[in-house]
């Protein structure tokens, strides 16, 4: 009998082991969707694919892990969330404020970040790759590691970022305003061109 209870605790404690713990707040879920509003709020590992976010005021939240694949996010305030390792796979993020936004390891593949405020966000690791940066505030941002390739740069303003081991083979700089410096880590990058860079002035 013993044996069967010993048994049996083991089992439990197995499962409660494997199956993984929701930890978004539902209440928290729920007020994002009625009012877009949510300040702070903790949304980790939140499914919101697809979700309508067109302004939604998400500063300071925690979004780490959270499924935000085809979400839009037009306009959108996240300056200082954290979106570590979330799913952001084609969402709409144009003219969105994602400044000093922990975006380590996230999956942003595909997605429309033009127009979009990154400075001094966190982007190390992240997936860029096809993404439309065109236009985008990226000074200060750390993207070394970032994978880059095939992203659309123009006009990208990257002073005092750093691209450190990153991927930006294919990817497209023209006029984009950088220093040569900023490119000594990267990989991918040939010079042949040296036209399509607006090197920074200093100012």
């Amino acid at each position: 009998m013993k044996l069967i209870i010993l048994g049996s605790a083991v089992l439990a404690l197995a499962i409660s082991v494997a199956v993984p713990v929701k930890a978004e707040k539902p209440e928290h879920v729920k007020r994002l969707l009625e009012t877009k509003q949510c300040q702070e709020c903790d949304l980790s590992g939140a499914n919101l694919q697809g979700a309508d976010l067109g302004e939604a005021d998400l500063r300071g939240a925690n979004l780490s892990r959270a499924n935000l694949a085809g979400a839009n996010l037009f306009k959108a305030s996240l300056s200082r969330t954290n979106l570590a390792n979330s799913n952001l796979i084609e969402a709409n993020l144009f003219e969105a404020d994602l400044s000093h936004a922990n975006l380590s390891e996230a999956d942003l593949g595909n997605a429309n970040l033009s127009y979009i405020n990154l400075s001094q966000a966190d982007l190390k690791g992240a997936n860029l790759s096809n993404a439309n940066l065109g236009v985008a505030d990226l000074m200060g941002a750390d993207l070394s590691q970032a994978n880059l390739s095939g992203a659309n740069l123009i006009d990208a303003k990257l002073r005092g970022a750093s691209l450190d081991d990153a991927n930006l083979l294919g990817a497209n700089l023209e006029g984009a305003n950088l220093d040569e410096n900023n490119l000594l880590g990267a990989g991918g990058i040939s010079w042949t061109a040296p036209a399509k860079l607006r090197k920074s002035s200093g100012k």
